[in-house]
């Protein structure tokens, strides 16, 4: 079982299970005093008897976040033999209705027979360490997968899977780089895109929805690399909420405002993400800096697929991945949302395998203007990287489904890999690695091409692009869902007129943006709903 927070118990008393139900003021101890209170367990911020007194002997436990085992709490409970806590730290707030046992071992935990419901809730609610690491210690099987997804996302749980988002967030930004490019102004492009998401995601979600809900596109996706991302899939809440917040620092929104759509677009993200990933987990960083999304069966295909490298082969994969990477960033604008990483999957012989995938080379769901004449030789790549994890001191894949290692250079460590090309018909093809150096050539003539598209654009022309960019995440979801061509895919008029006074402005914006999202005295990077 859970353990959700340590007390002192006031005696020694055996375990007693019960419904937590918080008691805030006076009118919720007379609301409550007609009512059967013998499996109800109070929580309470103080550790006097006085607020309790009409109730306490009738409880079936106390926990109370104040007080010693000298507190008038502490003697009155012993002479009632109420069980009860005091001086407690509670790791999450259980909301109302939860189900716990108080042990005179001084633990609150979840009850085994709470359902995974209550135990996942209160991990969102729970908070982490400095960078917002948390242990994700409740087990979702399919069966309770299910339930979780087609929860209703009531206003308390809309708030606590914000706050949750929000101390996720703030942390890895500032773990992240700059937001700096020669050939784009970035900090205008970034907070051009987010209030855009913020202003188009509700209807284009609700359209996406209709058609095919988010846990089904979610399992489509799962099924095989390249067909989706993780990444794609984290930026659909973290990014509108990112709009959101920049909208309330601009003094644009109110946070209690446009509920309606924050839930739609906050629930179409979890659902899809709950229903990827298919563990319970929503980020990387909720399952320890991993995303283990592929199936068993496919793992071992590319695992089994790969060929040993010897030190021609090694050389000609770094150079694949290093041109690529860079013709991939440049693709999407100088981001780095056209490469993700899986992973990684233990094998086994004790090794490791990432699984990295290109998104998009060419022409493809994204429809950008720039990719329309771009003739690659494949329209996406997937490489499966097999190495030794004794090689490295750390190891973490972020939220960007960035790999990041101690030492670093990830491919100096790998022995084996495979490359599989995704054609543009669907199909894919496995790349030997005499193939590679023609590959490499190709995608470096194709990165030459859009350089020269991107270099012949004056300013707003690179903005509106790179914000096009991020504000079409959406369309490979409508792809999947059949209506790509029902969603109005212009931009905003309400994007529009924040453009080009005040967010043309470099400064305004990077100052904007990062005091919306990091430098604020929220815990977090975004506003409470209340």
């Amino acid at each position: 079982m859970a353990v959700i927070g340590t007390g002192t118990p006031s005696y020694a008393f055996a375990p007693v299970t019960g419904t937590i139900h918080y008691f805030r003021s006076p009118a919720d101890v007379i609301a409550s005093i007609d009512s059967d209170l013998e499996t109800t367990i109070a929580l309470v911020d103080s550790g006097g008897t006085t607020f309790l007194g009409p109730i306490l002997g009738r409880l079936g436990g106390i926990v109370s976040r104040d007080g010693t085992l000298r507190s008038h709490l502490a003697i009155v409970s012993r002479e009632f033999e109420v069980p009860c806590l005091v001086g407690t730290t509670l790791t999450a707030d259980p909301a109302d209705g939860t189900r716990v046992v108080l042990d005179s071992d001084g633990t609150v935990r979840l009850d085994e027979g709470t359902d995974v419901s209550a135990a996942w809730w209160a991990y969102i609610r729970r908070v982490g360490d400095e960078i917002a690491v948390k242990d994700f210690d409740v087990t979702v099987g399919a069966a309770a997968l299910d339930a979780l997804i087609a929860e209703d996302l009531t206003d308390d749980k809309l708030d606590a899977l914000i706050g949750h988002m929000g101390r996720t967030f703030k942390p890895e930004m500032t773990r992240r780089s700059g937001f700096t490019s020669e050939l784009f102004p970035m900090m205008p492009y970034i907070s051009l895109a987010m209030v855009e998401d913020f202003y188009s995601y509700p209807a284009r979600v609700a359209t996406i929805d209709a058609a095919m809900p988010a846990e089904q596109i979610g399992r489509t996706l799962r099924t095989a690399p390249g067909l989706g991302s993780p990444l794609w899939i984290w930026m659909v809440g973290y990014h509108y909420l990112c709009g959101r917040q920049a909208l309330i620092q601009m003094g644009k929104l109110r946070p209690d405002e446009r509920l309606d759509d924050v839930r739609t677009v906050v629930d179409f993200w979890r659902r899809l993400a709950l229903a990827h990933r298919g563990d319970g987990t929503l980020d990387y960083k909720d399952a320890g800096f991993t995303n283990r999304y592929l199936p068993a069966d496919v793992v071992d295909a590319l695992a089994g697929s790969a060929q040993p490298l010897d030190p021609t082969s090694a050389k000609a994969l770094k150079r694949l991945n290093a041109t690529v990477s860079g013709y991939a960033f440049l693709y999407f604008c100088d981001s780095r949302v056209g490469i993700c990483d899986s992973g990684p999957y233990p094998r086994p012989d004790g090794r490791h395998t990432i699984v990295r995938d290109y998104l998009s080379l060419g022409p493809s769901a994204w429809g950008y203007p720039w990719a329309e004449k771009l003739d690659p030789p494949y329209a996406g790549l997937t490489m499966t990287l097999t190495f030794d994890p004794t090689a490295f001191t750390s190891f973490e894949i972020n939220d960007w489904g960035t790999t990041f290692t101690e030492p670093d250079q990830l491919l100096t460590a790998v022995t084996e890999a495979a490359v599989v090309g995704h054609r543009r018909d669907g199909g894919t093809e496995p790349l030997p690695p005499q193939t590679w150096g023609e590959i490499t050539t190709a995608i470096s003539r194709s990165h030459l091409e859009l350089y020269q598209q991107f270099a012949d654009m004056g300013r707003q022309d690179r903005i509106f692009s790179a914000a096009r960019m991020y504000s079409w995440g959406l369309r490979p979801f409508a792809e999947v869902a059949g209506v790509l061509e029902k969603i109005d895919w212009s931009f905003s008029p309400d994007s529009l007129a924040l453009y080009p006074d005040p967010l043309d402005d470099d400064t305004y914006a990077g100052t904007m943006f990062g005091t919306a999202v990091v430098a604020n005295d929220m815990p977090g990077s975004f506003s409470p709903i209340r």
